[in-house]
C-alpha cells in the first residue's frame, strides 16, 4: 500500500480503535486461487491484494474490513483450541465470535453498522445449505431490520441476544459454536472446511482465531499420501532438541513455483523463548560498517527546482523564463532542477540462519558458520546501534512446514547490550525455510520502509522439501511481497562462495558472499555501492 490511501486506511485503524498494528497487503493471487479475505495474528493485519484507492468512496470494503479487524484486537481473546470440533463447529463458532466483537464494537460506535450492514447480502431466497444458512445468520445477528423464516436462524439469533452481557466472554462464542454447529450436522447438510462461507467479503478469513495444531500431531486423516508420509518420518530436529516455545505462532502463505500458485497459510511459525542473559559489551563499532549501512537504507527522493544546473529542467521555471522572455524582460537563469535521494530514517531487522548446517566449519577453516555469523551480527548491531538506527534480531530455524521456529534476540525496544549475550547461547540445528523467516520478518517491521538482512550459510533445505528448488523460489517470492512494502531484503552468504542458488533468492545486486566477518564490511560497501547505482 503507499500514497494517500494507504494513510487513510492506517487513520482509520488508529481514529477507530487506537491502533498502530502494522497493515499490510496479501502477494497477488495465483491463477484459481480462491477469493483473498482479510486475516490478522500476533503480527499485525493484511488485507487483500491491490492497491488502497485515492478516494475514500472507492475503498468502503477495505474500511468495513479494517473496522471488524480492529474489532477483533480489541474485543477478541485468545485463539480457540480446536480439540475435539467438526469442520462445521469451528466455522460456527467463528461465526459467532464474529458477531459478538461487532456487537461490542456497535455499542461504543453505533455509526459502524452503515458501514457493514450493505455487504449482508444472503436472504430467504438462498438454497438451503449450510454456507447458506451461516451467511443468513450472520447477516439476521447483524442487521436487527432484517427477518429470516427459517427455525435455524431464529434460533441462533435468539440464543445469542438472550443475554447481551456474556457478550463480553469469548466463551460465548464457543459455546453457542458447538451447539449450532451440532444442530447444523444433524440436519445432513453437506459441509466442506475446504470450501469458503459466503459470508459477508469485509470479514477476515478466521486463522487468527484458532490455535494451530502441533508439530507432532498425528497425520490428519484427510491428509495426502505426501503429508502423511513426511508427517511419519524421523526429523532431523525433535522439539526436544530446541528451546521451549512461547506460545505465540502465526501463520504465512508459500509460493509453490511447481503449480504456479501461493498455498495460503501453509506455514506455521513458531516464537522460541530467548535464554536470560545480562547485557554485555559488544563489539566496537566500525565505521566502514556504518557508512555501508547508511548507503544500504532505503532513500527518499527530494526534488530541488529553480537551480542553475540539474539534471533536468524544471518545468515552472520555463515557463516564467518565456513569459519573461515575451515581455522583454531579463529571464532568470535558474531554469533546471536536480533530485537528491536522502536516507530515510528506517529500521532494520537482523536475521540470521541458525539450522543445522551452521555447524559446519567455513570453507579453508575450523571456525563453525554460525559463529562467523554471530561475529558478523555483532559487528552490525554494534554499528546500527552507534548510528542511532533503530534495529531488532532474530534467529531462525525449521523442522518442516508446521514447525519454523523465530528466536528473538532483540526487540525494538531493547538494549543493544542483550546482542552478545543471546547472540552467545544460540546453537544450531534444525532445517532452513528461509521463505517463512522472510515473510515474519517483514511483518516486524513497522509500517513503512525498511531493511531485513539476511545472515546465512547458503541454499535454504527442510526435512519435507524433496525439489531442490522449491525453497528458493519461494524465498524470491518473500522477498518481492516485501519489496513492494518498501521493505529492501540483502542476503548475505557466509562461506557460500558464488551459488547461483543463493543469488537468485534476493533481488537483483542484493546478494553478498562473505568468507566471514572478517571481510564483511568491504563486501558490504560494494553491496551498497552496487544497491546505489
Amino acid at each position: 500500500m503507499s500514497g494517500v490511501g494507504a494513510r487513510r486506511r492506517a487513520a482509520t485503524l488508529r481514529a477507530l480503535w487506537g491502533l498502530g498494528t502494522p497493515l499490510a497487503t496479501l502477494p497477488p493471487p495465483g491463477p484459481g486461487d480462491p477469493p483473498q479475505r482479510p486475516s490478522f495474528d500476533e503480527a499485525g493485519l493484511r488485507l487483500p491484494h491491490g492497491p488502497a484507492p485515492a478516494h475514500r468512496r472507492d475503498d468502503r470494503l477495505a474500511e468495513a474490513s479494517l473496522a471488524h479487524l480492529g474489532a477483533h484486537r480489541v474485543y477478541g481473546g485468545g485463539r480457540f483450541p480446536v480439540g475435539r470440533l467438526r469442520p462445521v463447529q469451528v466455522a460456527m463458532v467463528s461465526l459467532f465470535e464474529d458477531a459478538r466483537v461487532e456487537a461490542l464494537a456497535l455499542a461504543a460506535h453505533p455509526g459502524l453498522g452503515a458501514l457493514w450492514r450493505p455487504f449482508h447480502r444472503a436472504g430467504p431466497h438462498e438454497a438451503r445449505t449450510a454456507p447458506g444458512l451461516m451467511a443468513r445468520l450472520a447477516r439476521a445477528l447483524a442487521d436487527p431490520a432484517y427477518a429470516d423464516p427459517d427455525p435455524f436462524v431464529a434460533r441462533g439469533l435468539a440464543l445469542f441476544g438472550s443475554d447481551p452481557v456474556a457478550w463480553a466472554d469469548p466463551g460465548l462464542s464457543r459455546r453457542l459454536g458447538d451447539r449450532l454447529g451440532n444442530d447444523l450436522g444433524q440436519m445432513r447438510l453437506p459441509f466442506s472446511a475446504r470450501s469458503p462461507v459466503p459470508e459477508p467479503a469485509y470479514r477476515d478469513d478466521h486463522s487468527g482465531l484458532w490455535e494451530q495444531e502441533p508439530a507432532t500431531a498425528a497425520p490428519r486423516s484427510d491428509a495426502s499420501p505426501g503429508e502423511a508420509a513426511a508427517a511419519a518420518r524421523p526429523r532431523a530436529c525433535t522439539v526436544q532438541d530446541v528451546p521451549r516455545l512461547t506460545g505465540r505462532a502465526w501463520r504465512y502463505p508459500e509460493w509453490d513455483h511447481r503449480i504456479g500458485r501461493v498455498r495460503p497459510a501453509w506455514v506455521t511459525v513458531r516464537e522460541e523463548s530467548a535464554p536470560a542473559a545480562p547485557p554485555g559489551a559488544g563489539p566496537p563499532a566500525d565505521p566502514r560498517l556504518g557508512a555501508a549501512l547508511s548507503a544500504l537504507r532505503p532513500r527518499r527522493p527530494t526534488r530541488l527546482r529553480r537551480r542553475t544546473e540539474g539534471d533536468a529542467f524544471d518545468l515552472a521555471a520555463c515557463i516564467d523564463a518565456q513569459a519573461a522572455l515575451r515581455a522583454r524582460r531579463s529571464p532568470d537563469p535558474r531554469v533546471y532542477e536536480r533530485t537528491l535521494r536522502r536516507a530515510e530514517a528506517a529500521p532494520v531487522l537482523l536475521l540470521v540462519d541458525a539450522s543445522q548446517s551452521t555447524a559446519d566449519p567455513l570453507p579453508g577453516s575450523a571456525e563453525p558458520v554460525l559463529a562467523a555469523e554471530r561475529r558478523a551480527a555483532g559487528l552490525l548491531a554494534a554499528a546500527l546501534a552507534d548510528l542511532g538506527i533503530p534495529f531488532a534480531v532474530q534467529a531462525f530455524r525449521s523442522a518442516g512446514r508446521h514447525d519454523a521456529r523465530i528466536r528473538p534476540i532483540k526487540d525494538w525496544s531493547d538494549g543493544p547490550g542483550l546482542v552478545a549475550p543471546r547472540l552467545a547461547a544460540l546453537t544450531p540445528g534444525g532445517s532452513t525455510r528461509l521463505g517463512a523467516a522472510i515473510r515474519h520478518a517483514g511483518g516486524a517491521i513497522p509500517a513503512g520502509p525498511g531493511l531485513v538482512l539476511v545472515l546465512t550459510d547458503g541454499e535454504p533445505a527442510d526435512i519435507d522439501v524433496h525439489d531442490p528448488a522449491y525453497l528458493v523460489e519461494d524465498a524470491r517470492a518473500a522477498c518481492l511481497a516485501l519489496a513492494r512494502r518498501g521493505v529492501r531484503v540483502f542476503g548475505i552468504g557466509i562461506g557460500t562462495g558464488r551459488d547461483r542458488r543463493f543469488a537468485r533468492m534476493f533481488p537483483p545486486g542484493n546478494a553478498v558472499a562473505a568468507t566471514g566477518a572478517g571481510d564483511l564490511a568491504g563486501r558490504l560497501l560494494r553491496l551498497a555501492a552496487a544497491a546505489q547505482a
